[in-house]
């Protein structure tokens, strides 16, 4: 995003695109930051009324309390209008509002640890540690023999890492 502001022609092009396109972008981009939060739940007792409360009542208030504080303008006055503007587009952020109210339950509610999945959890990261994984779908598509000849890409952190063994 910086490359297109400072240079006007990429901007151009970015232009360009769309406004489907970009939704369809979003769309895919959002689903799928909701679907690996919800896959977190893998580990967590969901028979539980605790986890379920959390759980309800964290996604609940993510999707009524911005809209509520949509329709409420003014209604965050501290005398700082500095601070006003930072609580209000905390408060009018979906995702912000249903993890503060989830980490908030989740850590305050007292629950067992497997009934909060953590004895799970630790047991499939102790598991995950000693089986070695495939990571080739992490690769780049179609340059993977380029990129492994060149030592040095293994130090760039937006590509995989092709350590020698």
């Amino acid at each position: 995003m910086i490359v297109l502001g400072v240079f006007g022609k990429f901007g151009a092009v970015f232009i360009t695109i769309p406004d489907p396109v970009i939704g369809g972008m979003f769309l895919v981009m959002f689903g799928m930051i909701a679907a690996v939060g919800i896959s977190n739940l893998q580990y967590v007792d969901l028979n539980s009324s605790r986890n379920l409360l959390i759980l309800g009542f964290s996604t609940f208030s993510g999707l009524v309390l911005p809209t509520w504080f949509h329709s409420n303008p003014g209604i965050i006055d501290t005398g700082i209008k500095e601070l006003d503007q930072v609580i209000v587009v905390l408060f009018t952020t979906h995702m912000f509002i249903g993890g503060f109210f989830g980490f908030l339950l989740d850590n305050t509610i007292p629950g067992t640890d497997n009934e909060r999945g953590i004895h799970k959890w630790q047991d499939k990261v102790q598991e995950d540690g000693k089986n070695s994984c495939d990571l080739s779908c992490y690769d780049i598509p179609f340059c993977n023999s380029f990129l492994k000849r060149f030592k040095c890409f293994q130090y760039l952190p937006f590509l995989p890492s092709y350590k020698t063994s």
